[in-house]
């Protein structure tokens, strides 16, 4: 995963800098997602043991600074949340040293994980800010979300032979090598036992370990954690955890930990809720603090 270098230096602002370059992320099966290294690579840059690092609103951040996150599921990752509305500030005030990387950087805001033009809350934005209050005020570390969110999508989709896969892999392969990948945070689970067909069902836990394979193979990070949302325990209706989807999926669900090595289930439980499985925006940011502080517990959150 790498770690924090010591240095000097504040924290960068702007609207970031596009990388470019050639190769790409290697891996088997599946599409195509080579999309490049970042040509802003360098071994003249200050800080940072590797050398390497990007470059962004026009500062060099050494690699072991700049630590990304990606992020992907269904609408909840998406975002739904509107609610409350005294958090708006929260999720759509950009603040300097969090990111958004889409093929270019850009200071994160909501949405984060954008599907379409739906521009509702999702919990992209509070684990940026969850993970910059968990270093110092005067820490220099960078930190990067690649989110994509897709209402109703559900594993089959996110497969590498899937839609979406190549798209938020795309973006991170064009900056592989280049920063430190901090953790894979996923919420799936929910739109496999609403959506597919009941043969395809039971299929959730083998399908999970295979994407996250094939995303730490196309990294070569093969100990990467993964934080996996947990099945929404507020949830009503046919979506309840005793609803007909809820108890399809909640045992799936729960092999996750045990099949896939570095994965813990982000917990759900008082989760708010803006409708009958959505987070509110209060909901977002209380999860959001609960994968941080696992990655803190589980000793894969370095950055100080």
């Amino acid at each position: 995963m790498g770690g924090q270098t010591t240095g000097s230096g504040g924290r960068t602002a702007g609207s970031g800098g596009q990388t470019t370059g050639s190769g790409g992320v290697s891996g088997t099966g599946g599409n195509s997602i080579g999309m490049g290294g970042a040509s802003t690579v360098g071994t003249s840059g200050s800080g940072g043991a590797s050398g390497a690092g990007v470059t962004i609103n026009g500062k060099f951040v050494p690699k072991e600074k700049a630590v990304v996150l990606i992020h992907f599921g269904h609408s909840n990752m998406r975002g739904q949340a509107s609610t409350p509305t005294s958090l708006t500030p929260y999720f759509y005030n950009t603040e300097d040293g969090l990111w958004s990387y889409k093929g270019s950087f850009a200071l994160a805001k909501e949405p984060t994980a954008p599907e379409g033009t739906i521009t509702l809350a999702g919990p992209g934005m509070a684990m940026l800010h969850s993970a910059r209050g968990a270093v110092a005020s005067t820490s220099d570390v960078q930190f990067i979300s690649i989110g994509y969110g897709q209402g109703s999508a559900t594993t089959v989709d996110y497969q590498k032979s899937g839609t979406y896969y190549p798209i938020f892999m795309g973006w991170a392969g064009r900056i592989k090598g280049n920063v430190t990948f901090g953790a894979i945070v996923i919420m799936l689970g929910i739109t496999d036992g609403e959506h597919l067909a009941a043969n395809l069902v039971p299929g959730f836990p083998t399908r999970v370990a295979q994407i996250v394979s094939d995303i730490r193979s196309d990294l070569g990070e093969p100990n990467l954690p993964v934080l996996f949302c947990d099945y929404e325990q507020s949830a009503t209706g046919t979506l309840a955890p005793t609803g007909t989807v809820g108890l399809l999926m909640v045992p799936l669900i729960k092999q996750l930990p045990s099949l896939i090595s570095n994965l813990v289930l982000v917990p759900t439980d008082g989760i708010e809720m803006q409708d009958n499985h959505h987070f509110d925006m209060q909901g977002h940011k209380d999860w959001a603090a609960r994968v941080i502080s696992l990655m803190q517990s589980n000793s894969w959150f370095p950055w100080k």
